[in-house]
């Protein structure tokens, strides 16, 4: 089998970690794990190579909270062929802006990501796959997007979810047709047991989110297997992906008109390239 190379950032805990695995399986794929905690991305390094010994799997240290940090993910001479995204993070928090002057959700979630498969995708070969896991099919439509796009005036927890599935969908499907020869697709992982919520205050995290995960939760690995399936039989251009790694037909909750001022909004808060 050809070797296939993957770069999953957010690969250190959750559901990262259970695509990595999923990956690994495979047989042919060796992973570069990216994200913030340099323990658990070595941990998981470890057990990777106790699936597929005969690559050389390894960590980066990334902060999504830093654009400039994701930037130096790029190798333009060793591209991934598979490109894996699922940073993010569950806080009640009001807006907080980054160091980049982006509200910290929002740059997890849609911005970095955007970003990151912008940097890549000139460089990624035909045929190769971009994921990024967040809400596909399931985010509302956030109708605010022209007027309040930072979500400076109007920040609430269910706006900042449904704005960065939003934007997701308008600027990556946008990108994909920029890139036609590539496999692109934004998935809904469901309710899987991971560490989300760690950001919670402790009472809600120990008396309802961790008793929930416990009870209803996916297991992560299982989530990362069904995820790893569909990519990998998904054909070119954009899908939008449900929990059981179907494809969710008319997904897409905007317009051509708004996925243009969408795109024009996310590129004047982007570094350029």
């Amino acid at each position: 089998m050809t070797k296939l190379r993957a770069l999953i950032v957010g690969g250190t805990s959750g559901i990262g970690h259970g695509i990595a695995l999923a990956l690994a399986g495979r047989g042919n794929v060796e992973i570069t794990i990216a994200g913030r905690s340099k323990e658990r991305g070595e941990s998981i390094v470890q057990e990777l190579s106790g699936v597929s010994s005969e690559h050389q799997h390894k960590f980066v240290a990334v902060d999504g909270f830093d654009l400039n940090s994701v930037k130096k993910l790029v190798e333009p001479n060793n591209s991934p062929d598979i490109l894996v995204m699922t940073q993010g993070m569950a806080t009640l928090q009001g807006y907080t802006p980054t160091k980049d002057g982006i509200d910290q959700k929002l740059q997890l979630h849609y911005f970095s990501r955007f970003y990151l498969f912008r940097l890549l995708a000139p460089h990624m070969k035909p045929n190769s796959r971009i994921l990024t896991v967040l809400s596909g099919g399931v985010h509302g439509r956030y109708n605010n997007y022209s007027s309040d796009f930072e979500l400076r005036e109007g920040y609430s927890a269910v706006n900042a979810a449904d704005a960065a599935g939003y934007y997701t969908d308008a600027g990556f499907e946008a990108l994909s047709k920029e890139y036609p020869e590539l496999v692109v697709a934004h998935a809904a992982p469901g309710f899987v047991n991971t560490r989300w919520g760690s950001e919670f205050p402790t009472l809600l995290r120990t008396m309802i989110v961790r008793p929930m995960m416990r009870l209803i939760g996916r297991d992560f690995k299982e989530c990362g297997n069904t995820l790893v399936s569909a990519l990998m039989g998904l054909p070119r251009g954009y899908s939008v992906v449900d929990p059981k790694g179907k494809v969710v037909e008319n997904g897409l909750k905007h317009k051509t008109e708004d996925q243009s001022i969408i795109l024009e909004k996310t590129l004047a808060l982007l570094p350029d390239l």
